[in-house]
């Protein structure tokens, strides 16, 4: 391999070891919880894999093949998100891109540092996973194959990933949409090679054929990667709509510093896309559930003897997923995506306070589409009455109330201003606190949840209650936020 790409990598590498060296000293408490927290987590997943295989018959058996598609897909998807952050969202590539060094040499870096990252986290999950099953004996439904056909996706989805990102980050609409619909088509192959061929020599060698033929399409196409840098590091303004159009379009009883700050913010993530891109994926959440629905009918038979838990359950997941990509996800970056912009915010003669709550009013603009696209449709479609309809609107309202708060807190308490990836917290950070936000929903939920069984009207009662907590919450975590922001240090 060229002498430049290492060095590139390995600068890349010696950066993000030096970064998370500091954050582990910085933080060794929060490093202690995320490993228990890793190790929970994923004992948790084998215990239930394992009591699933002991039951004659689910009304879900998946596969082989549809658990190592998820897997790839995961890795995937992971791989083109990370990508359009850490590489095509990244200003600081113009000083290699304005350097002699050729944009193959770039490219081929960049691909190999998520390779690198992707084969590090499969390493690690499965040091993880080993490491439980011989603590606790767990005996896992798998067989001979899984492990190889695991290893070779695990190449492929880092490399797929980056492609298709590269791709998505086309100016040229035409030639973004055909060569995404194209190279897409190898979504669905990867599926049918791992569900139909029986021969695990031959799943290996299509699995490679496609690996092969992404390195030569980045190897052919590695001159588009400029364009699609230029056009990922470019702010970008959707002229179809404009909120400033339409004047102020907050409540003017909302004090105005307060109002500024959040349209400002709210503004700026409808710009960068944002804001349209959460709203999309709760759309597709919501008929992820009427899928469900229909696949599985009104009363699904679970073979467990807890059937009538099982669409509760599902839309408490899709709740939390959703509130999670459109508010936690982004309420961590509310300040470090501000990078070494973050001076001209501290200059302006506004509280603390006020900076705050203007981006929490930012925040939460659009949660009322949660409500809407998640916590309504299916209760509706099962026909179930007004209490357990209220139930779930109120239980998404302290939801998005609760992680709204615990994710500004986070923003404040554990930025990250690193503009290579627009601010994006690290995986320890996120992880810990999308456990913090489970653990908190749980802890508010459980008791409202317990005596809804009993008594309706006690349980909703019980659950504005807990609300009314989430409030407070948010409320104090603002306070706190407030203290944290008077004391960041303008020395980045």
């Amino acid at each position: 391999m060229d002498k430049t790409v290492l060095e590139l990598f390995s600068y890349d590498i010696l950066q993000s070891y030096r970064a998370t060296k500091e954050k582990i000293i910085e933080h060794p408490i929060m490093t202690i919880w995320f490993i228990l927290l890793l190790f929970t987590g994923f004992a948790m997943v084998l215990f239930l894999i394992e009591f699933a295989s002991t039951l004659d018959e689910l009304f879900i058996e998946p596969s082989r093949g549809d658990v190592l598609f998820s897997i790839f897909f995961f890795l995937f998807a992971k791989s083109s998100a990370e990508t359009v952050d850490n590489t095509f969202r990244n200003n600081r590539l113009k000083f290699l891109i304005s350097s002699p060094i050729s944009s193959r040499k770039v490219v081929f870096s960049r691909l190999l540092k998520e390779v690198w990252y992707n084969l590090l986290l499969v390493a690690v999950s499965m040091g993880i996973v080993t490491s439980v099953v011989h603590i606790f004996n767990i005996q896992l439904p798998i067989d001979t194959y899984f492990l190889p056909h695991l290893y070779m996706l695990s190449l492929l989805a880092p490399i797929s990933g980056f492609f298709i990102a590269m791709l998505s980050q086309q100016k040229d609409v035409k030639r973004k949409i055909i060569g995404m619909i194209l190279y897409g088509q190898t979504i669905p192959i990867v599926y049918w090679i791992l569900r139909t061929m029986e021969s695990s020599l031959h799943v290996n060698l299509a699995i490679f054929s496609i690996f092969i033929l992404t390195l030569v399409l980045i190897l052919v196409t590695h001159d588009n990667f400029l364009d699609a840098w230029i056009n990922g590091v470019t702010v970008k303004t959707d002229s179809s709509f404009r909120f400033h159009e339409v004047g102020d379009f907050l409540p003017s009883f909302i004090k105005e510093p307060i109002r500024r700050v959040a349209e400002k913010e709210i503004l700026q993530r409808w710009r960068r896309r944002e804001s349209p891109a959460s709203v999309g994926v709760i759309f597709f959440i919501s008929i992820g559930l009427i899928f469900m629905y229909s696949s599985f009918g009104p009363d699904p038979d679970l073979g467990i003897g807890l059937d009538e838990f099982f669409y509760p359950t599902l839309i408490g997941m899709a709740l939390y997923l959703g509130i999670v990509i459109q508010l936690v996800l982004p309420s961590l970056t509310l300040f470090s995506r501000e990078g070494r912009k973050m001076w001209a915010i501290k200059t302006l003669p506004l509280g603390a306070e006020d900076v705050i709550w203007g981006k929490v009013i930012a925040i939460i603009f659009f949660s009322w589409i949660t409500v809407l696209l998640i916590a309504i449709p299916l209760p509706i479609i099962l026909g179930y009455s007004i209490n357990v309809i209220l139930f779930s609107i109120i239980s998404a309202v302290m939801m998005i109330l609760s992680f709204t708060g615990i994710g500004t807190w986070a923003s404040v308490r554990f930025p990250n201003y690193d503009e290579s990836n627009d601010g994006a917290p690290d995986i320890i950070t996120m992880y810990s606190i999308l456990m913090l936000c489970l653990i908190s929903t749980f802890m508010l939920i459980s008791v409202p949840f317990t005596l809804f069984q009993m008594d309706r009207v006690l349980g909703i009662l019980t659950l504005i209650l807990s609300a009314d907590l989430a409030l407070l919450i948010l409320y104090l975590l603002v306070k706190r936020s407030a203290l944290l922001y008077d004391e960041i240090q303008l020395d980045m």
